[in-house]
C-alpha cells in the first residue's frame, strides 16, 4: 500500500490547542499508512513544541523571516512559498491549520499541482484587535475558499464564521483518553507537592491573550476565594499577557493563592490536581483543552455563547453568560455539583477518542 505524504500548515508551533491537536494525530497516525511533515512561518522565536516534533521524528520547515507584521508582508511569504513548493511539491495533500490570511500557502500548493488542499477552521474570530488586519482577514475568505478543495471545521460555528455557509466536514478536536483519565494516586501526590492537599483548585489552561480573558477569570476567582479562603487558582500556560495579569494578582493581593505554573508538557497531570475547570473566553472554535478538561471528569464552566454548545460532550459542564458579573460566576460554580465523573462513553459516542479522529482523518486522505 503506498504511503500517503500529507503537509500540515501552522504559522508557528507555540502551545496551543490547533497545534496540540496536530502532534496528537502526529502521534497517533500509523507513519507505514500516512507520512505528516509540517510547514511553519518565522517570527523568530522557537517554540518548545518543535522539540517535541524533532522528538517524534517529524520532519519540519520554517520558512526563514516571513511572518506577517505589515500587508506588505504577504508578497514576501508568496515568494518564500513559492520557492518552498518548487522543491517540495510530492505531496498528495496540504493540510492547512489556519485563518485566510495565509491562503496563499493553497494558492501555490495549487500552482505546483497538490490536488488536496484542505483549509481547517480551529476558530471563530480573528486573533488580533487590529481593525486593518480584520478587514484583511475577511477580505482573503473568497481567495482562501477558491484554493482550498475541502472545508474542515472543529465546529459547525468556526465553519460558519470562515466558510460563510458553505458544506464543512466537522472533524473533532480529538484526545488520547488514555493519557487524560482521573488518575487518583497520582492527584494526591502532585497536590501534596504543589502544598495544596486541602485546597478548592480552579484550573486554566490556555495562552495568556486577550482570546482567553484571563483578567475577567482573576475577578471570578477573588470573588469565589472572598467566600472560599482555601481555594487557590493554578494558571498553565505562557503569553504575552503574563505580566500584566501577575501585576493584577498582585494588586488585588492574591500572591499566594495563585499558581502560575508556565509552559508545562504533563497538562494532564495538572487536569488531575483541579477540581474546576474554568473557561470564560471572548471567543473559541471548540477548544481543545475544554475536551481534554472534560476527559479528565472535571466539572467545566465555560463562556455562554461565545463558545459553541458543541463543546458540550459530558454532563458535567455548564456554560455562563459573560454578561453575568464575576460574582454572579463564583456563585454558580460554588453552588454546583464538583464532583468528578467518568466520562469515556460520552466522550466515544460523540466521536471525540484521538484514536477516532486519527482514523478518520487517514481514511479521507486515501480515498480523496
Amino acid at each position: 500500500m503506498e504511503k500517503i505524504k500529507v503537509l500540515y500548515f501552522i504559522d508557528r508551533m507555540r502551545h496551543g490547542g490547533i497545534q496540540q491537536f496536530a502532534v496528537e494525530i502526529v502521534k497517533n497516525m500509523d507513519k507505514n499508512k500516512c507520512e505528516i511533515e509540517f510547514l511553519l512561518l518565522d517570527d523568530g522565536q522557537t517554540y518548545p513544541l518543535e522539540e517535541v516534533l524533532r522528538e517524534l521524528r517529524v520532519k519540519f520547515y520554517k520558512l526563514k523571516g516571513v511572518w506577517f507584521r505589515t500587508p506588505l508582508d504577504i508578497f514576501k511569504q508568496k515568494r518564500a512559498l513559492e520557492n518552498f513548493f518548487r522543491e517540495h511539491h510530492a505531496y498528495k495533500v496540504v493540510h492547512m491549520h489556519s485563518s485566510s490570511k495565509n491562503f496563499m500557502v493553497l494558492k501555490m500548493a495549487k500552482k505546483y499541482g497538490i490536488k488536496v488542499r484542505i483549509a481547517h477552521s480551529h476558530n471563530i474570530g480573528f486573533q488580533s484587535k487590529n481593525k486593518l488586519k480584520i478587514m484583511l482577514g475577511n477580505l482573503f475568505k473568497k481567495p482562501l475558499k477558491k484554493y482550498a478543495t475541502h472545508y474542515f471545521a472543529c465546529s459547525k460555528l468556526a465553519g460558519k464564521w470562515l466558510f460563510d455557509g458553505e458544506s464543512v466536514k466537522i472533524v473533532h478536536n480529538a484526545v488520547d483518553y488514555e493519557k487524560f483519565k482521573f488518575h487518583q494516586g497520582r492527584r494526591d501526590e502532585l497536590r501534596k507537592e504543589l502544598g495544596i492537599e486541602e485546597s478548592l483548585v480552579i484550573g486554566n489552561v490556555g495562552r495568556f491573550t486577550n482570546q482567553k480573558n484571563h483578567a475577567f477569570l482573576i475577578d471570578i476567582f477573588e470573588q469565589i476565594h472572598r467566600q472560599n479562603e482555601k481555594a487557590v487558582l493554578m494558571l498553565v500556560g505562557i503569553g504575552e499577557k503574563e505580566q500584566e495579569i501577575r501585576d493584577k494578582v498582585e494588586k488585588l493581593g492574591l500572591t499566594e493563592c495563585v499558581k502560575f505554573m508556565g509552559f508545562c508538557k504533563n497538562t494532564n497531570e495538572l487536569f488531575w490536581c483541579m477540581d474546576v475547570f474554568l473557561m470564560p473566553s471572548l471567543y473559541e472554535g471548540l477548544p481543545v483543552v475544554g475536551v481534554e478538561a472534560q476527559c479528565t471528569g472535571l466539572p467545566c464552566f465555560m463562556s455562554k455563547d461565545v463558545i459553541t454548545e458543541e463543546a458540550k460532550i459530558a454532563e458535567n459542564v455548564q456554560f455562563v453568560s459573560l454578561e453575568k458579573s464575576a460574582r454572579e460566576w463564583a456563585e454558580i460554580i460554588l453552588k454546583s455539583n464538583l464532583s468528578r465523573r467518568d466520562t469515556y462513553e460520552e466522550l466515544k459516542q460523540a466521536g471525540y477518542l484521538i484514536e477516532q479522529t486519527v482514523e478518520e482523518l487517514e481514511r479521507f486522505y486515501r480515498e480523496v
